[in-house]
This record gives structure tokens, C-alpha cells and sequence, in this order.
């Protein structure tokens, strides 16, 4: 019997994604996804990118490619202080070649057993080609209520980006964002063994940050988002997108 492999958000911890492979016990025939957020925070994005090609691990685009993808196709000279020390990790070349592969990543996958998407479905609407990129690439509320307490699908939706909520297991939704990258672990799911599997941090690779922090960053923003940006730090009054409460999602402490 083949087995299907659904994996949480990485963050560059290649040592806990080689290592939940391994618990797993791949062998040829086996599909492995991710749901996104292979990128930024953790130690060892390259690795993490030949994993993937390793074991043909198909992914989702997160929130932090989406970003990548807006910066690499910017002007340099628009670029914040903080993004310049963020690319500074890597090699424009690197960063080039990480651009090149994540920009050919869809907003979601429909998988035999389950839709994977990075962060949520728009409520209210049934058809994904007509949901806001931003709402798939971000969203964790809708209006005041997590989005999954209002949404139905026809098969299984598995998700990341929300590592705060944490592992998530309800009837028709999976969440598996389990913040390996602050410390936490690194899980997956199994859909034929109905297993969970998990990886514990090998350290705190990324401090959890306070509002106000994650917001003088401003990580999964564009710039044309931030609205009058100040020093106290009284970012983006207002955002154009389907939520009025997904500003308040960008800005929180885990993402």
C-alpha cells in the first residue's frame, strides 16, 4: 500500500523535516506535500529545498514565498532595512534560485485526500478560483471566529500558518503548523494510517515576537500595505481585502 505524507510548516528546520521523512518511513511510491512556508526564520533553507527534490515533496505557496516573490520582482531601492538584512542570509544568486522554484508554486493543491492550502479557504464562496490570494496565503479569523468554524468542503482541507492555534483536528480540517521553528515541533499526518507524527525542535531557532516587533518587520507585507507607517509603530490603518480583520492576522506574533 502506498501512503500519503502531509507535512507543516518548516521554516528552514531541514534537520526536523529529514527526520519526519525517516520516522515515516518513505519508500518509493509514497507522495509527500507541504504546506507551505518552507522559507525565513530557521537555519537551513537550501537543505530544506534539496529535500524536496530529493523526495519530490510537492508544495503550496505560504505567505513568506508570496512575500519573496513580491520582493524579487520589485525594485531593490523600495526595500526596507529589515528586508536587506533578511536577503542579507543569503547570496542574491541563492536567493535567485529559491525565487526561481517557489514562484511555480500554486495557491493550493487538490490531493486525492485532501485540498492543501497554506492558510485557509474564503468563507462563503465554493469556488477556490474566484477566493482572495490573500485570504489562502494569510487568513487565520474571519470576522472574530477562526475561518474554518465557517466553511464546508467536500473532502479534507489541510492548512498551515497558524502556529499559535497550533495542531489542529477536527472533522474535514487539519491544521499542522506546529511552530518548529520556535521551538515547538514539526508535524505531519497520515492519512491511510490516520497517524499524526511529530518532530520535536531540536532548539528555539526563532524567538516569538511581540506584536510590535513582527510589526516594525512587517515579514509577510507588502509595501504598498503598510499605511503610514510611523515610529510608534501604528502600522497599516486599513488594508483592500476581503476580511476586515485579516490586517490584524498579518500582524500578530506567529505567522
Amino acid at each position: 500500500m502506498t501512503r500519503t505524507l502531509y507535512i507543516g510548516d518548516v521554516h528552514g528546520c531541514a534537520d526536523e523535516l529529514e527526520k519526519i521523512i525517516e520516522a515515516f518511513g518513505f519508500v518509493e511510491g509514497d507522495s509527500l506535500y507541504q504546506t507551505g512556508d518552507i522559507i525565513n526564520k530557521g537555519p537551513s533553507m537550501l537543505r530544506c529545498f534539496e529535500l524536496l527534490e530529493k523526495f519530490n515533496i510537492q508544495t503550496v505557496r505560504g505567505n513568506h514565498e508570496e512575500h519573496l516573490i513580491h520582493m524579487m520582482e520589485s525594485d531593490s531601492s523600495t526595500w526596507t532595512e529589515k528586508q536587506r538584512q533578511r536577503f542579507a542570509r543569503l547570496s542574491m544568486e541563492e536567493w535567485t534560485k529559491i525565487y526561481n522554484i517557489v514562484k511555480t508554486w500554486p495557491l493550493y493543491l487538490d490531493t486525492p485526500y485532501a485540498l492543501l492550502v497554506h492558510a485557509g479557504l474564503e468563507p462563503g464562496k465554493k469556488d477556490l478560483k474566484s477566493m482572495n490570494p490573500k485570504v489562502l496565503l494569510s487568513v487565520r479569523f474571519w470576522e472574530d471566529k477562526p475561518w474554518f468554524e465557517q466553511v464546508s468542503w467536500e473532502k479534507p482541507v489541510i492548512f498551515g500558518h497558524w502556529a499559535k492555534m497550533g495542531l489542529v483536528n477536527r472533522p474535514g480540517f487539519i491544521g499542522l503548523d506546529s511552530g518548529c521553528v520556535y521551538g515547538r515541533a514539526l508535524s505531519a499526518y497520515c492519512p491511510e494510517e490516520d497517524k499524526f507524527y511529530h518532530i520535536p525542535a531540536a532548539k528555539i531557532y526563532s524567538p516569538v515576537k511581540t506584536k510590535t516587533e513582527t510589526a516594525a518587520e512587517a515579514p509577510c507585507l507588502f509595501p504598498e500595505e503598510r499605511k503610514n507607517q510611523s515610529k510608534d509603530l501604528n502600522l497599516y490603518k486599513t488594508i483592500e481585502t476581503a476580511a476586515p480583520d485579516l490586517i490584524r492576522e498579518w500582524g500578530s506574533s506567529i505567522g
